[in-house]
């Protein structure tokens, strides 16, 4: 049994994978993000985490913070599009998208909390460990389902097909009940920072699990 899995996405970049650990996800639509544009991020958060390392004194909160910024730019450039794609708007897209992780909730994963917002989707869970469920559950293996189920179903929907989702994601290890709250508050609370309703509570999108 590996404790840890490595995934790399498209920026060569790994992320650890711990069994039952917490993670933040955040992931939109195909072609939100231009290509061109996320190739430029990578490189500038490559350069950045160079220097930082070079640092004879650097410490870990540093890149910790380089992390979050990297997000803080994705999610505002994605609140702030003005054109491309928005099938989430669509109740009956957005359905599908809450439906496949609801469907992973109580089997594979803890579902704490999500938010779909026109373009993009935040969602907050648990990987169940092996004494739980008696197999390991990796954080590629659960993203890889639900993007691609569905992809499937919203594209059926729309009478499309192809891409529905980019491939690149941003995806958080949450460290502790504090960082926990926060980014629970942090997504129910985007709808509002977006300008798209005045209170979190009237966002339908939305779940925060009781």
């Amino acid at each position: 049994m590996d404790e840890y899995r490595t995934h790399f996405y498209r920026a060569n970049l790994p992320h650890l994978q711990p069994l039952g650990g917490t993670f933040f996800v955040t992931y939109n639509l195909s072609g939100c993000i231009p290509i061109e544009v996320i190739e430029l991020w990578n490189e500038e958060y490559k350069k950045t985490k160079k220097e930082i390392k070079s640092k004879e004194n650097a410490k870990w909160n540093e890149l910790d913070n380089l992390n979050k910024r990297n997000f803080v730019k994705r999610d505002k450039f994605l609140d702030t599009l003005k054109t491309g794609n928005f099938y989430l708007k669509q109740d009956a897209v957005a359905k599908e998208a809450a439906q496949s992780w609801h469907f992973w909730d109580t089997k594979k994963i803890d579902l704490l909390a999500y938010c779909i917002m026109p373009n993009h989707v935040h969602v907050v869970f648990r990987l169940f460990d092996n004494e739980e469920i008696k197999q390991d559950v990796y954080l590629n293996q659960i993203m890889h389902s639900v993007k691609g189920f569905s992809a499937k179903k919203c594209n059926q929907v729309l009478g499309l097909s192809g891409e529905f989702w980019q491939h690149e994601s941003y995806d958080r290890l949450v460290r502790n009940d504090t960082e926990l709250k926060n980014i629970i508050h942090y997504i129910l609370e985007n709808p509002v920072k977006a300008n798209l309703c005045k209170d979190q509570k009237d966002w339908k999108w939305s779940y925060q699990k009781p």
